[in-house]
């Protein structure tokens, strides 16, 4: 269940006294293996579905999932094929999955198979939603086995909210590619923000195979390769991204305590300098606030729009000048503790990882100065700012106020 605001103000202000004064670790910090699962239920395994609808879903679910995906680098396309296996821990019944994938708004997005336990679906793509009736209920603490297939074309250019789904510049950028256990949300409804939330994963698994030789910065750690496939695994995150291109330069190097391991890519922008804020920052983060939570961090170059973050990876887009690396790097390198480890709903409540993040990169770098639009409200959603002072009220202000 979502909390309400006063509740997420309250938490993040006593993370800010926490930040000052000590450390905390939340146990969602500390990932553990998942045990591997079979995809697809086998035809004639028992099924947990029962007769009935109770017109309901819920985010409040635990999903693993195993991704195998072509890459068509020429063509611009992918065909992806997610096997989700979900455990209803709502505590009450569903009948319905909404999985978000920001392939169907901007991937026109064709879905070529879908199955729950085995038997074939109609689903429905609303815009970055696919919903997927169960045929039946699923109760609570029972799981479900789901499988979808889709083929999707990125977009060309970076420009207004492509560059979540672009192959363009020279680097694919894929975010929120995976169907995801989520619920309805308009992808359209803000010019700026975050307009996705989706829930924790034990274990997400996915392969990549392209048609020519790619190199990849992802979420997820490399486990294997064997030609133009390549698999990476990531555990307790919100969801799996990547970036790749064909002649992405490489620098490696380790965090200040050497428990993980920093990995820089980009085709133009200036890698030692990512690496060294990336490792500053991250050691004066985990002082204040608590460890960093995966063995890996990647910093990425991204087609363009803006700096996005990702569980244990953060894309700084083409074109971002020398003097403003610093910032995006200290900023999305925060982002690993709130958004990755203290989650929240970005649609509703912006102010708690941005705000929170903004406030750790201007006290980092040691630039805090006043807003350039009139003092407002912190507790709207992001459809509830002017795109041109969003950022000017939820970032700088609320890195102000706190």
């Amino acid at each position: 269940m979502i909390k309400p605001f006063a509740v997420r103000l309250l938490a993040s202000l006593l993370v800010t006294t926490l930040l000052m004064t000590g450390t905390f670790v939340p146990a969602e910090a500390r990932p553990q293996p998942a045990q591997h699962t079979t995809s697809v239920a086998q035809a004639g395994a028992r099924s947990a579905i029962v007769e009935g609808s109770v017109d309901r879903s819920s985010i409040d679910l635990e999903a693993t999932y195993e991704v195998q995906a072509d890459l068509d680098w020429a063509a611009r396309t992918i065909d992806a094929r997610t096997a989700l296996t979900v455990r209803n821990t709502s505590g009450g019944s569903i009948d319905r999955l909404e999985l978000n994938s920001l392939a169907g708004a901007l991937g026109a997005m064709r879905i070529q198979d879908a199955r729950v336990d085995g038997q074939p679906v109609d689903v429905d793509v609303i815009d970055q939603t696919i919903l997927v009736p169960l045929g039946g209920v699923l109760p609570a603490g029972e799981s479900v086995h789901v499988f979808i297939r889709y083929t999707a074309t990125f977009r060309s250019t970076s420009t207004g909210r492509n560059y979540f789904f672009t192959r363009s510049d020279g680097i694919l950028s894929v975010h929120r590619w995976i169907p995801w256990i989520s619920r309805q949300t308009p992808f359209w409804s803000a010019e700026r923000g975050d307009p996705f939330t989706t829930a924790v994963s034990p274990e997400v698994r996915v392969t990549l195979t392209a048609d020519q030789h790619l190199i990849y910065a992802t979420t997820g750690a490399p486990t294997g390769r064997q030609g133009n496939s390549q698999t990476f695994v990531a555990r307790a995150v919100r969801d799996f991204n990547l970036t790749a291109a064909p002649d992405f330069g490489k620098t490696k190097g380790r965090s200040v305590d050497g428990d993980t391991k920093i990995v820089v890519y980009s085709r133009t922008l200036p890698r030692v300098m990512m690496l060294d804020y990336a490792r500053r920052s991250m050691a004066a983060f985990e002082d204040r606030i608590g460890q960093y939570p995966y063995a890996r961090f990647t910093v990425t170059e991204s087609s363009g729009g803006v700096a996005m973050e990702s569980p244990g990876h953060i894309w700084i887009p083409r074109g971002t000048p020398d003097w403003n690396v610093p910032f995006l790097v200290v900023h999305e390198t925060g982002h690993q503790w709130f958004y990755g480890v203290v989650g929240n709903d970005q649609v509703s409540e912006p102010f708690a990882d941005e705000a929170m993040t903004e406030f750790l990169t201007r006290w980092f770098l040691g630039q805090f100065r006043a807003s350039r639009c009139d003092k407002d409200r912190l507790d709207r959603g992001i459809a509830g700012y002017d795109a041109s002072c969003f950022y000017e009220v939820v970032f700088v202000q609320g890195a102000t106020f706190i």
